[in-house]
């Protein structure tokens, strides 16, 4: 019997064609399932109770099609193209504190950028609703996106299927580098885009330091969740104003706060390389 012949969605291109067709997938299927939430909100699902919960939608919809169609084509096995390895757990600590030194660094990186190029207002009233809670509930639903699902799926899209993908045609390092650039891409908003590109080179080399998703993964989270954190806790100091995104008024970090996160990202980094299993992906 003749196979079948392959659709444009299924046919493997060349790693960076294959990365770019996925991305504008996930694109599509997360503006469609946007667009119903938005109607839905408007109509007959009016509250901000279930608002939370249903920002976890167009997400996880749109990287659930790309994981499907990528993981279909790969030829091996899902647990070796997302590295589903239980990570070597003597690098977490390490791990947490460079997260929350760089989660300092980026933070004034965004205060920079919103100096030399303001947000619209539409913006930092997205910021704002993102990351608004006033009870519990709403705060289990603002957590459950940023802290859990984002990490979770963003994680397994871009420093699994993306960077394996990448590494077979071009080696870690370049799959690194690429992965990133297209984490910064994918998140389209350029207050968001180049913080995002940065933050995702260190969630990659993660990954080939430790050669289990799982930390990226853990990294992520935390960097999540300092901002949701700061968020409800903001009133209370300047610096936590600063890490609450979407605060337009905060001020810059003082020289000792950068010296000081600088040196815990160092440090931190530098303690993972040490205790991280040594070598990339087998790609490399």
């Amino acid at each position: 019997m003749p196979a079948e012949p392959a659709t444009p969605l299924s046919k493997r291109f060349a790693p960076w064609l294959d990365c770019l067709l996925w991305m504008l997938v996930g694109w599509l299927a997360i503006f469609l399932t946007s667009l119903l939430v938005f109607v839905a909100l408007r109509t007959f699902l009016s509250s901000q109770v279930v608002e939370p919960y249903l920002n976890l939608l167009p997400n996880l919809v749109g990287i659930a099609l790309v994981l499907g169609l990528g993981l279909s084509r790969a030829g091996e096995s899902p647990a070796r193209v997302l590295a589903l390895k239980a990570p070597p757990w003597s690098t977490l600590p390490a791990v947490a504190l460079s997260t929350i030194g760089l989660a300092l660094l980026a933070s004034e990186l965004d205060t920079w950028m919103e100096e030399i190029f303001p947000p619209p207002d539409w913006v930092v009233e997205m910021y704002r609703r993102v990351l608004e809670y006033h009870t519990a509930w709403q705060l289990m639903g603002v957590a459950l996106f940023l802290v859990v699902m984002a990490p979770l799926s963003e994680e397994l899209m871009f420093r699994g299927l993306f960077l394996h993908r990448l590494a077979e045609g071009y080696g870690a390092r370049h799959a690194v580098l690429g992965s990133a650039l297209c984490f910064g891409v994918f998140h389209l908003l350029p207050w968001q885009a180049v913080g995002a590109a940065l933050v995702g080179i260190y969630l990659g080399w993660l990954l080939i330091r430790t050669r289990s998703i799982f930390v990226p993964m853990l990294a992520h989270a935390l960097f999540n969740l300092i901002p949701v954190a700061a968020a409800g806790l903001s009133s209370r100091s300047a610096i936590l104003r600063k890490l609450s995104a979407g605060d337009a008024t905060a001020s810059h970090l003082p020289p000792a706060w950068l010296a000081l996160s600088a040196f815990a990202f160092a440090l931190g980094a530098l303690a993972t390389r040490r205790a991280g299993a040594p070598g990339p992906t087998p790609d490399s």
